[in-house]
């Protein structure tokens, strides 16, 4: 009995291979959501990216799915075992928008290598796009209406649930109020799990710099990103939480007890003195297929005191919850959604400009930044070789911006209070909808081919348009894509 044990241990070792984390580019991600919810696959992890052994074991599971050969097609370059792979992937797009008088066009691709021996797994993916040239957010250098930045670069060492990963790569938690996973940035992370049911994660990073201009100095401030999580899974239920910690200054590096996964980073921060901006996060997931239900629950600061005028600062809080529904699950996944979400002012803001959650001067997590509430419902789709959503959403927006300076009128005025959302409101009502299709595949030896194209459009009506009293606009935009994917094995 005991041979049979160890006979076991040895066979499912040797059967782990290298792993490799997921964009949201080929939609597996998505994928990967909706099998959960219809209980094809067991429940998933609170964090992204999934890996591609995620996608090839449900696929294994279902031969005869309708999304199986798709899935297992798309998954080739990266389901090599002690080799390599190549990819590249021109395509062009463009866009027509409503404060644009003509159609802007632009070309992209993403290329690189990557490969793997045994357990270990390694890629340096790239991104080129003429449209980061335009794109007054990009963080980059420019010339001759070319740009682009790295991608996933990474080196990563999996054994199951427990994995060490050093480089750039994409990161979100639970319903993404606080780690979106937009972009993806520098860092270590580390993953393990004790027992069956907890799941730990660790990771610490560097984001990109702040700088700052006093006559002709030029000022750099370092800034990093520290955060760790614990995940409890049982059955039907998974609870996560969530410490973060955004550091930095002129000079300044990585401390030690940022480095600890099982420190408590506020505690620490408060010992050694120094403004660093903490923030938590609690997320849970209920799911009973067809259903599912996820919250998360976001807290920068919350004055327990009320001693001194300090202590009247106003609680800074936020959350997110979202319901679905597996509404048809063949010959596509149809689900029905619903979601509300709220951020009061002044969250992820801190009196320290490089201290700010933002990365590359964007909300790290929630899109709309803080101030705001929104409402929304709609349709996920999911086919056997295209996909689609369609939304309705209403939104009221605030003055308030993470990169406000930031003010302190509470201490002069016991009596201050502040309206929720503040100032002028924006009113947004609106729809956006967004349909892709992949096709065309054929093998000339060991060079694969595909092709994908999308189209995406937004409208909207907007009251106190740019935070002015009265001022109402329309506005609009269309995408449209087209993308060809090649790759190779290699060796």
């Amino acid at each position: 009995m005991m041979k049979l044990f160890f006979s076991t241990i040895l066979i499912f070792s040797c059967a782990i291979a290298a792993e490799f984390t997921l964009t949201d580019d080929w939609h597996f991600n998505e994928l990967l959501r909706q099998l959960e919810l219809r209980g094809d696959v067991e429940m998933m992890r609170g964090f992204e990216p999934f890996y591609v052994s995620d996608v090839l074991s449900a696929a294994k599971k279902y031969p005869d799915a309708f999304w199986t050969k798709r899935a297992k097609r798309l998954s080739t370059p990266f389901d090599v075992k002690n080799r390599g792979f190549a990819l590249w992937t021109p395509g062009i797009w463009g866009y027509s928008k409503s404060d644009y008088e003509n159609l802007h066009t632009f070309g992209r691709m993403r290329f690189g290598i990557g490969g793997t021996y045994k357990k270990w797994s390694t890629c340096g993916i790239y991104r080129l796009d003429s449209g980061y040239y335009e794109n007054k957010n990009y963080y980059g250098a420019r010339w001759e209406r070319v740009a682009g930045k790295s991608d996933q670069v990474f080196l990563r060492w999996s054994d199951g649930d427990y994995f060490v990963q050093g480089g750039r790569d994409y990161l979100r938690t639970g319903l993404g109020m606080v780690l979106a996973g937009r972009k993806p940035f520098e860092k270590v992370t580390a993953g393990f799990r004790i027992g069956k049911r907890l799941r730990l994660l660790w990771f610490i990073g560097q984001l990109d710099e702040y700088v700052e201009y006093i006559g002709s100095d030029k000022i750099i401030y370092n800034r990093y990103l520290a955060g760790h999580r614990a995940e409890l899974s049982w059955r039907h239920f998974q609870v996560g939480f969530l410490e973060l910690m955004l550091f930095g200054g002129v000079g300044r590096r990585i401390e030690l007890y940022y480095l600890l996964p099982l420190y408590a980073f506020h505690g620490e921060q408060l010992n050694h003195r120094w403004d660093d901006n903490t923030m938590w996060s609690l997320d849970m997931k209920l799911l009973f297929p067809p259903f599912r239900f996820r919250a998360e629950g976001i807290m920068d600061d919350f004055q327990i005191d009320r001693k001194t005028p300090g202590d009247r600062e106003p609680s800074q809080c936020g959350f997110a919850v979202q319901g679905d529904f597996a509404a048809m699950s063949s010959p596509l996944f149809l689900t029905p959604f619903v979601r509300y979400e709220l951020v009061q002012n002044r969250v992820f803001n801190q009196d320290e400009p490089w201290n700010r959650y933002l990365y590359e001067s964007e909300p790290l997590g929630a899109e709309y930044g803080n101030d705001y509430y929104q409402m929304s419902a709609g349709l996920d789709g999911i086919g056997s070789f295209y996909g689609g959503k369609f939304r309705l959403y209403y939104r009221k927006k605030g003055e308030g911006r993470i990169d406000d300076e930031w003010t302190t009128p509470w201490m002069d005025d016991p009596n201050w209070s502040e309206k929720f959302p503040s100032g002028i409101v924006e009113t947004h009502f609106g729809t956006d909808f967004s349909i892709w299709a992949d096709g065309l595949d054929w093998n000339l030896g060991s060079v694969s081919f595909q092709s994908a194209a999308g189209i995406f459009a937004m409208w909207e009506n907007i009251e106190n348009y740019g935070h002015i009293n009265g001022e109402k606009a329309d506005v609009w935009e269309i995408r449209g894509e087209f993308e060809s994917r090649i790759w190779s094995i290699l060796f």
